[in-house]
């Protein structure tokens, strides 16, 4: 696993214990689908610092919630400096946010997913 996935699987396994495994899936595939259109948004928000903050901290959240600690300390650090990095610093820090997302959901599809594909 890279430094990009940064996965916990106790948390993971608490929102299952919570949910159950059929819903923990139902909502980890919302999770990546809304969050691969945040991304299609995000880059264009740099003049609405508040649109970017607010983005930035649902995906800090969303990403904590399943596990993906990488996700989220990324989205943490953006949604933290979003009133004072330059738009080169905060498109930097998207790049970095896509990269994670982008091995969260490889990770998710070839471990996860994939276990509940099989229990459908």
């Amino acid at each position: 696993m890279t430094d990009l996935v940064q996965f916990d699987e106790s948390v993971y396994q608490i929102l299952i214990s919570e949910l159950g495994e059929e819903d923990a899936l139902e909502v980890l595939r919302t999770f990546l689908d809304d969050t691969s259109s945040k991304f299609g948004t995000l880059a264009s928000k740099f003049e609405d610092r508040l649109e970017l903050k607010r983005e930035a901290h649902s995906i800090k959240s969303s990403s904590a919630t399943f596990g993906f600690a990488a996700l989220s300390r990324l989205s943490r650090e953006l949604e933290l400096g979003s009133a004072t990095m330059e738009p080169a610093q905060m498109l930097e820090m998207v790049r970095k946010m896509e990269k994670s997302f982008e091995q969260a959901v490889m990770f998710a599809e070839a471990n996860l997913l994939k276990s509940g594909a099989a229990a459908a």
